[in-house]
């Protein structure tokens, strides 16, 4: 039997019951055609509102443990209020105001650190729920988030560990100085749209060098350099090596992960297993610390476990196992008919992406 289904509740799994076209008579996907993430993301680039699906030809589910309590009612009223917190922040800056020491205070204050940087939940949290708000202001929240991780991984005090939270949020602070039609852009951007992204590093350093912040040198120089890379290819200023600051060099893995395992105006998210790959090999090109980059890895790769994930045949699984020693290897997962399969083995078959939980 066809129904018809918005195409914002199409879900991994489902399957085309007619050609999807476009305005043109194009085809997009085709009848029976196994949607992904990938797929599903991709017909978001058309003006196309629905699409028929095939309730016969789905196969019956049989859930894998618990889904329920995915998302963590404290941890996710804590992120929601954090948000607010920090998109306050952000815009009363950008619009000419005052820095509000007293509120980033609450943001990094210890209380609010031990919920959001959980070892056991914040990953697998951050992951699970969707961002349909403003991308900069989650982006921003979850490098935050991430270093805080990040410092517990390096058994930071708790001092270096709130600087580094703070150095983390504020790197995105500079993109209230960039046009909105540029940030949310769909398609690659132009030269001179690249470079007005580009200095949001500059605007973010400017803005904050004449605050209270300026007392937090370790902070300002994080935000400068987390685009910087070891070999001198990156910006603002082409620095090498040990030109560059401790933070930035955490700072520019927070900043790889995050954005490449989110959807964004003009890419669609990857599978951090995929952006293990790439963090790997802009490692062995001397891109990035080597240091820091395995041990975020080894780390960040351990905290994915019991995630879901969409496969790339279109099917949902669970994390159940992760080689802790190879920073490229895939897991073990198990589906929801209770298969387990060695993603290192299956040919042709990758994890898509983690899934959140609307998306299960």
């Amino acid at each position: 039997m066809l129904r018809s289904c918005d195409v914002d509740k199409l879900r991994p799994g489902m399957k085309v019951g007619r050609d999807v076209k476009d305005f043109d008579g194009k085809v997009i996907l085709k009848q029976d055609t196994v949607l992904n993430a990938k797929k599903i993301n991709n017909l978001l680039g058309y003006n196309i509102f629905t699409v028929y699906i095939d309730e016969i030809k789905e196969e019956p589910v049989v859930k894998l443990g618990n889904t329920h309590g995915m998302l963590d009612s404290e941890y996710m009223e804590c992120y929601q209020k954090t948000y607010k917190k920090i998109h306050d922040l952000f815009y009363t800056v950008g619009q000419g105001g005052d820095f509000d020491i007293p509120l980033l205070d609450s943001v990094v204050a210890n209380e609010n650190i031990d919920i959001l940087c959980d070892n056991k939940i914040a990953v697998r949290q951050i992951h699970n729920m969707s961002r349909t708000d403003d991308y900069t202001i989650h982006h921003a929240t979850n490098v935050g988030i991430l270093a805080g991780l990040f410092s517990k991984w390096l058994r930071y005090p708790r001092a270096n560990m709130r600087e580094l939270v703070m150095a983390g949020i504020l790197t995105e602070i500079g993109k209230t100085k960039v046009p909105k039609t540029i940030l949310n852009k769909k398609g690659k951007l132009e030269p001179d749209e690249l470079l007005a992204v580009q200095r949001h590093v500059d605007y973010g350093y400017d803005m904050l060098k004449f605050t209270p912040m300026k007392e937090f040198p370790n902070v300002l120089l994080g935000v400068l350099h987390h685009h910087e890379r070891m070999d001198g290819t990156g910006y603002p200023n082409h620095l090498k090596g040990r030109q560059i600051s401790d933070y930035g060099k955490i700072l520019a893995f927070l900043d790889i992960y995050d954005a490449m395992a989110a959807n964004r105006s003009y890419a669609s998210r990857k599978s951090p297993f995929d952006i293990f790959e790439i963090l790997n090999s802009d490692i062995q090109k001397g891109k990035l610390d080597q240091r820091f980059g395995i041990l975020f890895m080894r780390h960040l790769r351990a905290s994915l476990k019991d995630c879901w994930v969409g496969l790339s045949d279109g099917q949902t699984a669970k994390i159940i196992l992760i080689d802790p020693n190879n920073v490229t290897a895939q897991p073990i997962v198990q589906t929801p008919q209770n298969k387990f399969i060695d993603l290192n083995k299956a040919e042709n078959l990758k994890v898509e992406a983690l899934l959140t939980a609307e998306e299960i």
